[in-house]
């Protein structure tokens, strides 16, 4: 019975023992399943912000739109009896390209000048009686207010036959002829497109900086992909009031008859050269995180790395000027923002 309860003893031991060593090993496979927070040390490369030279020339890129562009459309109602445009004809000013039929105009015409000379006839009459005692001026009053009114009626009939002829407001190509020959067009139907492309613009929005450098008929070049040399332009127009986003619409017309012809909506580059030069804090372009618009970079603060927001001035292709939020001898980073965020520890390479 002694050695019975002693082998029980022993099992029960060992059980426990078992158990224990499984409970250790359990909070070991715990521990290394559970991720470790780690604070790595990020290297990048920084440069101090200094001060430095702008030229102030930059350029922005729009799109050419034809400097002439109308559709044409009737003013009044009728049959088309006459259709003499195509898709990408060429017209000059004033030619006819439509007429409609006028027969109910000209019926009217005739009605109008034949009481024209009824009352005229009634006038003379009245004029002799007068002198012989037999009508009153009165009657003679009324008759010339009789062919005053048919003339006005006239003058009104004439200009509706004179919009039965449609006629080219200016030279140019047309396109998008909607309408067929007999078709019956109403005030307001659009007979064609026709544009000019010998003198070409674009429209494009400056800053507020880009505003103030530049002026009215001032000269700028414009270049293309599509264009072998580059072609002169002027700035006809700057506005005088900002757009929503705090941008000014300027205008910029060149002259597209000689050399290379450019198209309507081609994109281009528009040049605005200035002699000035000017000093400000230069960063390089590689240290924004993102657009000018909301520009912000990464400082070294205390070791670490500080998103820290700045408004910029002229912008290039390699460098920045910072008009707020940085100072002389701030350490901005250039290199290896892609694994920062707000306080990550860095390292400078050398």
């Amino acid at each position: 019975m002694k050695k019975r309860i002693i082998t029980i003893s022993v099992s029960l031991m060992l059980v426990a023992t078992i158990g224990v060593v499984l409970a250790n090993n359990k909070a070991k496979i715990d521990k290394a399943a559970k991720p470790q927070k780690h604070n790595p040390v990020i290297p990048v490369k920084v440069y101090e912000a200094k001060e430095d030279s702008f030229n102030t020339s930059f350029t922005i890129n729009g799109t050419t739109i034809p400097a002439k562009e109308v559709k044409i459309a009737s003013e009044v109602q009728g049959k088309l009896v006459g259709l003499y445009i195509h898709n990408g004809d060429m017209i000059s000013t004033g030619q006819v390209i439509a007429i409609l039929d006028a027969s109910v105009y000209t019926v009217q015409l005739s009605s109008i000048e034949a009481s024209i000379a009824k009352a005229k006839l009634d006038l003379a009459r009245y004029t002799k009686l007068i002198e012989m005692g037999g009508a009153t001026p009165m009657q003679a009053e009324s008759a010339q207010l009789q062919i005053n009114s048919y003339v006005a009626e006239k003058k009104q009939v004439l200009e509706q036959i004179s919009h039965m002829q449609i006629r080219a407001p200016f030279s140019g190509k047309v396109e998008n002829v909607p309408v067929e020959l007999g078709s019956f067009v109403t005030y307001g139907t659009v007979l064609g497109q026709l544009i000019d492309n010998s003198s070409l613009k674009i429209n494009v929005y400056l800053s507020e900086q880009e505003a103030f450098k530049v002026k009215k008929d001032q000269e700028v070049i414009i270049n293309s992909v599509v264009l072998t040399e580059p072609k002169k332009g002027k700035i006809t127009m700057i506005s005088d009031k900002a757009d929503a986003s705090g941008k000014f619409l300027a205008e910029i017309t060149f002259d597209n008859k000689k050399g290379e012809k450019l198209k309507a909506g081609i994109l281009a580059d528009v040049l605005f050269s200035t002699d000035a030069v000017e000093t400000g804090l230069s960063i390089p372009a590689s240290a924004l995180l993102a657009g000018t618009k909301d520009a912000k970079v990464y400082v070294v603060n205390g070791g670490k790395a500080e998103i820290r927001s700045i408004k910029t001035g002229i912008v290039t292709s390699t460098k920045v000027e910072v008009l707020e939020g940085l100072k002389t001898g701030d350490q901005v980073i250039i290199s290896g923002q892609l694994n920062l965020e707000n306080g990550t520890s860095i390292s400078i390479n050398k």
